[in-house]
Formats: structure tokens, C-alpha cells, sequence
């Protein structure tokens, strides 16, 4: 029964396009501290600040990151694609809001913070991918997974948003 029901949960992520190795689940690996444009971080302060001087969009992944299925596929279809990463490096200021089980991924002095934001911006589900302005406050847009994504379509839905702020002079 036990075999039978780790198969089953290994097909159904796998299925959804997520890797499993040695039972655990490849997730995106932000950092901690600071911020670099197109660098997944976990800290909001530093990347609205960079956001704001470099005159970037802020993208903030509200995410689950080693359990919801969704999330495991747009890191593994989108965002760990170099096509993302090049685009990311030059266009954003990338958040990384974790809600993991294994509560170990995020900084103890991160995780209040990260329920004070989920409930500010309305988050309901994960993934849940909000733009925000290079003020890093004027939300843009909202977007969420799709089972088709592709770096290309993604890039193109975050364009659509994006396309519509204010350009920082240079």
C-alpha cells in the first residue's frame, strides 16, 4: 500500500512536470539577502530599493515551493529556463515569497513578513505572480501558472503588463 501510494504521488508530479530525485523535489534556490536584477531573493526591502534606483518592475512569486505542483511547474517550464533568466537579468527585480512545508527554505525573520505581504496583495493561491512598478509600490498586474507555459509566452504575458508603466528616464 505504502509503495503504492509514493507511486502514485511520483506519477502525479511528474505529470505536472516536476523532477523528483531521492524523494525530494528540485526547487529554485533565491537568496537570502540583497538583491540583483533578474536574482530570485527573499528580500522584499533590497529588491524594492534596487527596484526603485535601477528603475526596474518589481515581480514578486508567491509560491509553495516544494509542495504545490503548480509552482514546481513554472520553475521548471519558465523560470529555470535560460531564456527567462536572460530576459529576468535585464527587465526585472525578481521576489521570491516562499510558503514551503519544509520551513527551513525561508529565514526565520522572513516568515511573519511573508504573511503580512501574502494578505496584503489578496493572495489566495500559489502560484500567484504580482508587478509592481520601478516605484515598487503601483501594482501593474497579476498572473498566474499555465500548463502550457514556456518562457516565450510567459515573457510575453509579463511584457503585456510591464508594457504599460512609466519609463524611468534615462
Amino acid at each position: 500500500m505504502k509503495h503504492t501510494f509514493t507511486s502514485c504521488c511520483a506519477a502525479l508530479l511528474l505529470a505536472a512536470g516536476c523532477s523528483v530525485t531521492n524523494d525530494t523535489i528540485t526547487t529554485t534556490k533565491p537568496d537570502t539577502e540583497g538583491a540583483k536584477p533578474g536574482v530570485w531573493t527573499q528580500d522584499f526591502d533590497a529588491a524594492k530599493k534596487a527596484a526603485v534606483e535601477k528603475g526596474l518592475p518589481l515581480f514578486i512569486n508567491f509560491t509553495g515551493s516544494d509542495w504545490c505542483g503548480w509552482c514546481i511547474l513554472m520553475d521548471d517550464q519558465v523560470f529555470s529556463k535560460p531564456a527567462w533568466e536572460e530576459y529576468a537579468q535585464e527587465n526585472l527585480m525578481l521576489v521570491y515569497i516562499n510558503f514551503p512545508q519544509d520551513k527551513s527554505l525561508v529565514p526565520e525573520k522572513y516568515v511573519a513578513r511573508n504573511e503580512e505581504l501574502a494578505k496584503s496583495f489578496g493572495v489566495q493561491g500559489f502560484p500567484t505572480y504580482i508587478i509592481l512598478d520601478s516605484d515598487a509600490e503601483t501594482a501593474l498586474g497579476q498572473l498566474g501558472a499555465s500548463r502550457n507555459a514556456t518562457p516565450e509566452s510567459f515573457i510575453a504575458q509579463v511584457k503585456a503588463i510591464t508594457g504599460k508603466r512609466a519609463r524611468k528616464a534615462e
